[in-house]
């Protein structure tokens, strides 16, 4: 695979495709338990379950109903993201998420932006389109 930029980045939630999508990034994580004894020299650790959080960065459009009623804080779906574009054979990420936070940053001199948070609510899956 060739290295690629996120220039053609697509991210939808649930049926709805995500506009001015400026990044998107998942934290894709395993919980690990200590194992160490009493006459151990190391720690030792062994791996439990799997995790994931994701966060969305898209600047926000006024003219569009998504964060009165889809993009609120509790809201479930999949989660896509297609970092190479909606080409066949190009990766995708289907992340099963509840979105846990949105925030808004109305800077001075800059653009709103608004930062959806995800957690993840089942497997993790990277495949191709």
């Amino acid at each position: 695979m060739a290295v690629y930029t996120g220039k053609s980045l697509v991210v939808l939630f649930g049926s709805d495709t995500l506009t001015h999508v400026r990044s998107a990034t998942v934290n894709h994580s395993i919980d690990l338990v200590e194992k160490t004894a009493a006459a151990d020299t190391t720690k030792g650790y062994a791996t439990t379950t799997k995790d994931f959080t994701a966060t969305v960065e898209v600047l926000h459009d006024d003219s569009t109903d998504l964060f009165d009623s889809e993009l609120v804080p509790g809201a479930s779906g999949d989660l896509l993201i297609r970092p190479e574009g909606t080409a066949s054979g190009a990766v995708v990420l289907t992340c099963p998420s509840i979105i846990s936070s949105v925030e808004f940053g109305v800077p001075y001199d800059g653009v709103v932006a608004v930062s959806i948070g995800l957690q993840g609510n089942g497997a993790l899956v990277v495949g191709t389109q």
